[in-house]
């Protein structure tokens, strides 16, 4: 059995304006949550801005890694089927808000899937093709209705033994809305937060004080100057995923990072990628962005349309379909612009 591995970290493209405008911008990158990082900003607090938010980064990564042994992730693991745990108040929201958008998308998005990526190891060095028999055993142990919360002194508990949540699909987007309370303190009106450039916020203008202009990866040509298309950021998150950021083939099928919850496998419901927008004015927009992709991949592209379509008029949307149609959802197709020949819009 032949097997090409292949990772891809970089969905999107950022054009980055390298003129000199009136306004100087001071641009930091690191690591952190398993992603190079790029936050850039503009003003005379703009360093101490970036500086405390990758301060806050790392709190937040230590909060809800899978891999650090003192996280909230790692003491719901240690406690399922035992008890609530107390988290921190970020992490509650965050699987408040989880819950919310599972029930709202049908379970497509579920915050519980831990195990089935600890099996998969998809993105890692033990990535491998489960047999059918251990996908069954580790889908028993999901399932966001086995999550339980409790306001009054924000813990959780996971019901079954075994069972674990993973940030994967959430933690960047909500980085982000955590990001943007530090540069607001700092009074800062235009930057760009660039968590590894999944999920990105542009504010305000950039240093040509135009929109930032922000290019969408194409997600079958592996050339970083090749785009599906350009659309333009001002006060907007965009979050995009695909079945080419993490995965391996065997036998010429690919089998990705984003799993379908009712199958345990990779979904496999028709999409390649997809891309959310959401403007910055709507509550939780960077979490919600980087949920929706996820969600809206494992929908498909006419189940995921009609799911967008439901959502507040603030947040846009589409679809990429393995047969390279372009499913648009509110008014997204009037942001897209320099669309690649290898696509073309559906009516």
């Amino acid at each position: 059995m032949k097997k090409k591995a292949g990772l891809f970290f970089f969905v999107l493209v950022v054009f980055l304006c390298t003129a000199c405008g009136q306004e100087k911008f001071y641009e930091h990158s690191a690591v952190v949550m398993d992603t190079v990082v790029t936050l850039s900003a503009s003003g005379p607090e703009a360093q101490a801005a970036v500086d405390e938010s990758f301060q806050r980064l790392a709190e937040l990564e230590n909060m809800a890694s899978s891999t650090i042994e003192t996280s909230d992730v790692a003491k719901l693991r240690t406690a399922a089927g035992t008890g609530y745990v107390q988290v921190h108040p970020e992490i509650y929201h965050m699987l408040e808000v989880s819950q919310e958008y599972s029930r709202l998308s049908g379970g497509a998005w579920d915050v519980t899937l831990g195990p089935l990526i600890d099996l998969w190891g998809i993105g890692t060095d033990h990535a491998r093709l489960p047999e059918p028999e251990e996908i069954t055993a580790a889908r028993k142990l999901t399932g966001w209705q086995h999550l339980k919360l409790r306001a009054e002194d924000q813990s959780a508990m996971l019901e079954m033994p075994g069972m674990s949540v993973d940030f994967g699909g959430i933690a960047k987007g909500m980085a982000i809305d955590e990001v943007r309370k530090i540069y607001a303190a700092h009074h800062i009106q235009n930057g760009l937060i660039n968590m590894g450039a999944s999920s990105i916020y542009g504010m305000g203008k950039n240093k040509e004080n135009k929109s930032w202009n922000i290019g969408i990866k194409h997600p079958r040509n592996d050339d970083p100057d090749t785009y599906l298309g350009v659309v333009s950021l001002s006060d907007t998150v965009l979050s995009t995923s695909g079945d080419y950021e993490r995965y391996f083939v065997i036998d010429g099928k690919r089998y990705h990072h984003i799993f379908d919850p009712q199958t345990g496998y990779p979904a496999q419901n028709g999409a390649m990628s997809d891309t959310v927008i959401i403007d910055g004015s709507m509550m939780d927009s960077g979490m919600l962005s980087d949920l929706l992709t996820t969600a809206v991949f494992v929908l498909g592209p006419e189940k995921g349309k009609a799911f967008l379509e439901d959502l507040p008029e603030k947040v846009q949307g589409e679809v990429t379909g393995t047969n390279h149609k372009i499913y648009a959802v509110d008014g997204f197709e009037k942001k897209l612009r320099d669309l690649n020949k290898d696509f073309s819009l559906a009516p």
